[in-house]
């Protein structure tokens, strides 16, 4: 059962969420649940539990947190999990973290300030989480690969190329699975889209072109609590100029890659899946509204893609002023249909052009597609322009991925693969791939032109 469907008397998700985003740990709590966190023995190839511990208590790791929870509680297809230890440089965020964890009956997890504590007293990890900011990602990621530990990295690897090409370079030397947090591609919607709709049934043709987009509004930075405030000493060893900065660190450019990276790397990475590498970008932008932020609040960019077909462009939006839009999504457009996809279920949708209306019978035929079960309004008959076309059939994808949450499927597949169940979705060599190809779009932004990718941009 999902976190947020646990009967929690008096519980008001919405207060606990809002409270828990400062607190970094997104969990639901029952009182008096029984622990689910017993000791285990090293290593899941000896067939015990795995031991794991989460780097960074902030809001991405409490996501995989939560992820990780709904999997130890799993007793009906049990993969076999422990959560050893959780490490935040803030006393407050790592207190609360492993308070709540508690009260889900997750006992038994330590909290350390420090990574190279944590290494030191937790001698039996087999897996490390690393959900700190980006520009922490390469140095703790090649810290635990070095030290024989298996690595789920947050995206994006880091916030230099030369970064992320370090951490391919220490998942090959130390052989050990290094999994990218591009967590759509452990999605069972997307690997059924791209991998047997798009790919091997080619149900949208010739795929011209793409578009994406991920709007977010105005939103207020955060801020530290008086009470709860670090110590500048503290800040400052761990790379942090100020307070401010260490709550608001995706805005500034030592620190992350904006939101292009934040935002866009998930999508970006989606165009390249079906498309390959790019071979040029345009994009523009600019500090448009924050001026506090360093990093361009809205990006607006154009990839070309050479394909065995022909070129293929793909435009994608980052807009942090507004919401509208229609969420955020990734739609494929070919010359016989388009294919949009989202980790919002309510915008996966395919439609067939007019005059591929009845092929697309014989997928409905062959269970792969189901009719729209709901078809919004018909148009208006009223002719236009001599030129307009027929509206689309629209289509539902026939797959069902029940309630899990959407990165659950991520973090089991390198769980899994841990134990020699799975094979990774998303090692950093192919996130680099995709990861390559984001780096460069600030860059267009800045240089105002277009930027040509070449071999050297994807060499590790």
């Amino acid at each position: 059962m999902p976190l947020q469907e646990i009967p929690v008397p008096g519980f008001n998700r919405r207060k606990f969420l809002a409270t828990s985003a400062l607190a970094g740990a997104g969990l639901v709590f029952a009182s008096g649940t029984r622990a689910l966190n017993a000791q285990s023995t090293k290593g899941g190839s000896a067939g015990g539990k795995l031991n794991v511990a989460v780097i960074g208590c902030g809001s991405q790791g409490a996501v995989l947190l939560e992820s990780l929870v709904e999997i130890i509680k799993d007793t009906r297809r049990p993969i076999g999990v422990r959560l050893a230890a959780v490490c935040d440089i803030w006393d407050f965020r790592r207190t609360q973290t492993t308070r709540r964890l508690a009260g889900n009956g997750v006992e038994g997890v330590n909290g350390y300030a420090d990574i190279d504590d944590m290494l030191a007293k937790e001698k039996d990890l087999d897996a490390v989480f690393v959900a700190t900011p980006d520009f922490w990602h390469a140095p703790h990621t090649n810290q635990c690969l070095k030290a024989g530990i298996h690595v789920y990295c947050e995206k994006m690897m880091s916030n230099t190329i030369d970064g992320a090409r370090s951490m391919v370079r220490a998942m090959k030397e130390t052989g050990k699975l290094l999994q990218i947090g591009h967590q759509r591609r452990s999605n069972p919607n997307y690997r059924f889209a791209v991998e047997k709709l798009i790919r091997e049934k080619k149900i949208l043709g010739r795929i011209t072109n793409a578009n994406a987009q991920w709007n977010r509004a105005v939103k207020a930075d955060d801020v530290m609590p008086k009470k709860y405030r670090l110590s500048p000493d503290i800040l400052k060893k761990y790379g942090y100029d100020d307070a401010h900065q260490f709550m608001n660190w995706r805005w500034f450019k030592k620190y992350s890659g904006g939101p292009i990276s934040d935002l866009g790397a998930h999508q970006i990475d989606i165009f390249n899946w079906v498309f390959g590498r790019p071979k040029s970008v345009i994009a523009a932008g600019g500090v448009d509204y924050y001026k506090s932020h360093e990093w361009y609040d809205n990006v607006m960019c154009i990839f070309a893609y050479d394909t065995p077909e022909g070129v293929s462009r793909a435009y994608y939006q980052v807009l942090t002023t507004t919401s509208s839009g229609g969420g955020y999504f990734e739609n494929f457009m070919g010359d016989q249909g388009s294919l949009k996809l989202s980790e919002q279920p309510q915008h996966i949708k395919a439609y067939a052009e007019p005059n591929f209306k009845e092929m697309w019978g014989k997928y409905v035929d062959e269970m792969l597609l189901k009719r729209e079960s709901a078809p919004a309004a018909k148009a208006s008959s009223a002719v236009v322009d001599s030129r307009e076309s027929a509206a689309p059939d629209a289509f539902d994808l026939n797959i069902g991925i029940g309630s899990k949450k959407i990165h659950q499927f991520h973090v089991e597949n390198f769980l899994k693969s841990i134990k020699g169940e799975d094979k990774l979705t998303c090692d950093a060599a192919h996130a680099f791939e995709a990861e390559a190809s984001i780096y460069r779009v600030n860059e267009a932004v800045s240089a105002e032109k277009m930027l040509h990718y070449t071999d050297a941009d994807f060499a590790v």
